[in-house]
């Protein structure tokens, strides 16, 4: 647990949430170091802590002035940076239409490109004032419990080998290599020996979510990447794995998504027993069949946007709870799904389903159901059905039934 931590107030003065901050952190056994960030002793000076917090002023337009620029330019510049964890808060007005710091926001999207060579940034979304100092105090408390030395230099030596720092959130353990800057992965075109080096990083931080989307990687990158492949949650969508080579290696997810794999066909059997999570959409699968075995732990699936004309599911199996059979021909579902009693949304969007079946009223927990461009092909007194036992139809956008 730290017990210390830095905190630089690039506020001009201090407001009086900035005081209810400081102390807070201080009433909750935190050590505080004290700095402004126009202080130039900060330039000869060492960051020292682990964790240093930054508050900045967000203005009405969302801009930062030539002062904060400077200041964060002579933070940015310091060699120790490479063994901190940096928190920004922003300190500014709330407002119904702009409560919290997003992180399409300019102010957010100017704030992380200047600490971008910080592998270890956070920005809370929540703004600082009177309200809210309290609160965001008892944040930063959990971020420093959260926090480790050997998290912060590995996540910084693998910001040295990327062209900028991945996206990493200590408190989820997340880990995301996708760049909104340039739309791809940090880790496209990368060759075999570099992958080995920043699997072995990725091995060594061991996060709970891993996200690596839009890298173009295929099966010659599991040599490499495959044993860090080890997160409970897993994004690899907009990649070009294969189902038989790349299942074998997940033991331990239990939340996958191969979303826009080019994926043609797909071996339940490989599937491990552990996944609860499965998302496929927008790949090629024309089959989908299974038996209990196969998919008894699952709660979740999406098959969206493949060219499935049958859909079989195994009698008995009853965690189904979110099913998208979505942009599919599928032209009925099989009667076995009756047994899923705790399935609570079905996607049915852009399918060839001309009724629905009578099983699906008897459906106990049935909370929503798309049907968005097939409403015209349900009969109506089935939609005037679901609405009486208060069953959400969604439609296509502007149709109202």
């Amino acid at each position: 647990m730290l017990q210390s931590l830095h905190v630089i107030s690039g506020l001009v003065r201090r407001s009086s949430g900035e005081t209810i901050f400081i102390d807070a952190l201080k009433a909750l056994g935190i050590d505080l170091s004290f700095n402004s960030l126009y202080d130039k002793s900060l330039v000869t000076n060492n960051l020292e802590h682990l964790v240093v917090v930054v508050i900045l002023p967000i203005l009405g337009d969302n801009d930062l002035t030539d002062e904060v620029r400077n200041g964060i330019a002579n933070l940015t510049s310091l060699d120790s940076h490479r063994k901190c964890s940096i928190v920004v808060v922003a300190q500014g007005d709330r407002h119904e239409s702009d409560e919290l710091v997003t992180r399409d926001t300019p102010f957010s999207i100017k704030v992380r490109h200047l600490f971008s060579c910080f592998g270890n940034f956070e920005l809370l979304e929540k703004k600082l004032d009177q309200f809210t100092a309290t609160a965001l105090a008892s944040e930063i408390y959990d971020y420093c419990n959260a926090t480790n030395i050997r998290d912060v230099l590995e996540i910084n030596r693998l910001t040295q080998i990327l062209s900028r720092a991945p996206k990493w959130l200590v408190r989820k353990r997340l880990l995301d290599f996708y760049d909104p800057y340039s739309g791809v992965s940090l880790l496209k075109h990368f060759d075999r020996a570099t992958l080995n080096r920043i699997a072995a990083h990725i091995q060594t931080i061991s996060p709970q979510i891993l996200k690596i989307t839009h890298a173009s990687l295929n099966d010659r990158a599991l040599d490499e990447l495959g044993d860090a492949l080890n997160a409970n949650v897993l994004d690899l969508g907009s990649n070009n794995f294969s189902w038989d080579r790349l299942l074998p290696k997940l033991s331990q997810c239990r939340w996958l998504n191969l979303a826009a794999n080019s994926l043609t066909q797909i071996q339940l059997p490989l599937l491990s027993q552990n996944i609860e999570q499965l998302y496929l959409h927008k790949n090629d699968i024309c089959e989908f069949t299974t038996t209990l075995g196969h998919v008894e732990r699952l709660k979740s699936l999406s098959i969206y946007r493949n060219r499935v004309e049958v859909f079989d599911w195994p009698a008995g199996q009853m965690m189904l709870e979110n099913l998208n059979l979505g942009a599919n021909p599928i032209s009925s579902l099989p009667d076995t799904l009756s047994d899923c009693v705790t399935l609570r949304r079905l996607g049915l969007a852009r399918t060839q389903l001309s009724t629905l079946p009578e099983w699906l009223f008897s459906m106990p927990n049935l909370h929503e159901i798309d049907i968005s461009y097939i409403e015209n092909q349900i009969p109506a007194t089935q939609l005037s059905h679901l609405r009486a036992q208060r069953v959400s139809l969604i439609t296509r956008p502007g149709l109202i039934l």
